[in-house]
């Protein structure tokens, strides 16, 4: 389209003059309003092309006629398609997303053109505009998710504590009041239990187990078994943000692993549900601790270990009494002792842990592919569910009004990385875009109508996002919560709530949401407003001010490597947005002689967290964040000198193994 157009204009003449709007305003039918000033034209006397084929007397008497300004309106629900530009800026990287720069995009090309030295309307496409992209509201409320977390697992800490403190103690006399399998089923769950409490460290086995040879040499091998499992030793954020947190992850991967199947294992959890069965407070807290991890951690398809209780029948001291006729009344399929507590389960978490061979070395390529082609599709109520269906929208949103080309998408697919502590490379970009050369003899002035973004548009993943927030304060009401404050990483305590920190996010999410949709009408109302104030100040946003810089391990291993990476600053990719087809504007004034262009891209500069990636040995744990800051700091913040960043964060100044860059 845009190339025909530019051959009628080569053959027959192009207007004299173009002009691009000084403002661009969305009213609340979504419709947009362009206003343009001809001040300056009408002043001009540039115009050689126009002279010669007309006469001087032809051009002064059109130039006076003109007005000085003149409106053009497009209805609401064009079409727009979204570019990939150029790739990352070549610039050093911000550390947070307000300092990022409003200036021109840095390019590394020494044939690249510098902006022209007149004054150019505000929104030229040679004008830098930096747009609100999708990282800075997800990021903000990724920021809230993530420290909401924390705070909820350190507040559950106690519970756990107590719940498996109690459960070795009872466990540990139970067996040495018995004999046969219940004294080995006893010995075992204390042996689980006490393993649990170490944290994964020898060094910290508790004094109970260290004075008794026999339970010392089965909580050693409940030790090894959890360290033999890649996907146990190591904690993913938040859980790697200090030891309580670290300790309370290595605990419930303790638990939930099977008991080895053996009459031992057997009756370890015919003992457990005894031992609750005889203690109300106990069972509550069980209870109540599963009901935490449900809620913010992610409901697991089933609970094993209740379909044991339910074998039972009610009697538990009888099937341990007959634990041979209980195991054969039990289906072949599920002989297998059941976990403690089953480890939590949400979608994309199922996908990564389903991952085998050499899929687990490109598990976020995988996780990618499959929510991006629906394979993986998170539906459901609970917080940990919808906090992951906010995300996959950056990957599977739809619109009818909406067209995305590969290059965007591509940085999209960096974005979904990112947000999730992992790194994906997307680093591709597009060529630079060539002004026109005409023959400007047509007395006619030229209005360019580019689309007007206010926000990039990803509004279900905003609005997604919001309901993932308003779930999440659900949550922290139903468990009594409401004045809890977030965890950060830093190791401390946000100013305000959780709670109100949430509610702040879900309307401006909503008028985000409102905003990102070209075809939406009505947008106009609180949440809107919160949207146009955080658009027009979110450089003055506390939570943009952060220093994004941080460190995350994949909580799967592939073999014996895991794979880690890196938030490492903030840089800006530039996106081109083009009407998808001609638009029906027109203009307000008197358009006869005006050539109203709709054939013309708007460009914006949107910045985005750029990530590193790095493969280590599956027991390396999370590299430290300071470490990170002082590598990132030493070579100048620059992309291209930060290959090693990572590991040299992970391991000091040996050989990096990187997996690239964002």
């Amino acid at each position: 389209m845009i190339t025909s157009v530019l051959v009628v204009a080569v053959l027959a003449g192009a207007p004299m003059a173009d002009v691009w709007p000084f403002q661009g305003k969305r009213l609340a039918d979504g419709s947009t309003e362009y206003s343009y000033d001809l001040t300056a034209l009408k002043a001009s006397r540039g115009f050689a092309d126009a002279q010669e084929a007309n006469g001087e007397d032809a051009l002064k008497k059109f130039l006076a006629g003109l007005p000085r300004q003149v409106t053009v309106k497009v209805p609401a629900g064009a079409g727009v398609t979204l570019n990939g530009g150029l790739g990352l800026e070549g610039a050093p990287l911000a550390t947070s997303f307000a300092l990022s720069p409003d200036g021109p995009l840095a390019t590394e090309n020494p044939l690249g053109k510098k902006g022209p030295a007149r004054l150019l309307a505000p929104l030229d496409p040679r004008t830098p505009r930096v747009l609100v992209g999708a990282e800075l509201p997800l990021w903000l409320a990724r920021q809230v998710e993530d420290q909401a977390l924390a705070a909820v697992e350190i507040d559950t800490e106690w519970m756990r504590r107590e719940l498996w403190t109690k459960v070795a103690e009872r466990a540990l006399l139970h067996g040495k009041a018995s004999g046969g399998d219940t004294r080995e089923g006893a010995f075992a769950l204390a042996a689980r239990a006490l393993a649990a409490a170490s944290c994964g460290d020898p060094a910290k086995m508790p004094v109970t187990a260290k004075n008794d040879a026999e339970l010392k040499l089965l909580v050693e091998a409940e030790l090894a078994r959890v360290a033999d499992d890649g996907d146990s030793v190591v904690a993913p954020a938040p859980f790697s943000w200090t030891p309580e947190l670290a300790c309370g992850w290595w605990r419930a991967r303790a638990l939930s692993r099977p008991f080895e199947q053996s009459r031992a294992g057997t009756a370890a959890v015919l003992v457990f549900f005894s031992i609750l069965g005889k203690d109300p407070k106990l069972a509550n807290l069980w209870e109540r601790t599963r009901q935490r991890r449900d809620r913010f951690l992610g409901a697991p398809k089933d609970e094993p270990a209740l379909a044991w209780k339910s074998a039972a029948k009610g009697d538990v001291a009888k099937a341990l009494d007959s634990l041979a006729e209980f195991i054969e009344a039990l289906p072949l399929a599920d002989r297998r002792p059941p976990p403690l507590v089953a480890w939590p389960t949400t979608p994309f978490s199922k996908f990564l842990a389903e991952l085998s061979g050499p899929e687990r070395s490109a598990a976020m390529d995988e996780l990618t592919a499959a929510v991006g082609d629906g394979r993986v599709a998170p539906a459901g109520e609970g917080w940990p569910v919808r906090r992951e269906a906010a995300l996959a929208l950056l990957l599977a949103e739809s619109s009818k009004v909406v067209t995305v080309d590969s290059g965007w998408r591509d940085r999209l697919s960096g974005a979904f990385a990112a947000l999730q502590g992992s790194h994906r490379d997307a680093r591709r970009g597009g060529l630079d875009a060539e002004d026109e050369e005409l023959e400007r003899t047509l007395l006619k002035v030229r209005l360019n109508v580019p689309p007007l973004l206010e926000v990039e548009p990803t509004g279900g993943a905003f609005e997604r996002q919001a309901r993932s927030l308003e779930a999440l304060v659900a949550a922290l009401g139903q468990e009594n919560l409401t004045g809890l404050k977030g965890f950060t990483v830093e190791g401390k305590r946000t100013p305000d709530t959780i709670v109100n920190d949430a509610k702040r996010l879900v309307s401006l999410l909503d008028g985000l949401a409102k905003l990102a949709q070209p075809e939406s009408g009505g947008v106009e109302g609180k949440a809107v407003g919160d949207a146009r104030r955080f658009i027009a100040g979110w450089r003055a946003e506390p939570g943009l001010t952060r220093d994004v810089r941080a460190t995350f391990a994949l909580p799967y291993a592939a073999g014996s490597e895991r794979a880690h990476a890196a938030v490492v600053g903030v840089s800006r990719r530039e996106l081109r947005v083009g009407y998808a087809s001609p638009p029906k504007a027109s203009v307000l004034q008197d358009g006869a002689p005006f050539v109203v262009n709709t054939a013309v891209e708007q460009r914006y500069l949107v910045p985005v967290l750029v990530t590193l990636g790095a493969v280590a040995p599956h027991t390396t744990r999370t590299a430290d964040r300071g470490a990170l800051k002082s590598a990132v700091d030493a070579a100048g913040r620059d992309l291209t000198k930060l290959d090693g960043a990572l590991h040299e964060s992970l391991h000091g100044g040996d050989r990096p193994r990187v997996m690239g860059t964002e």
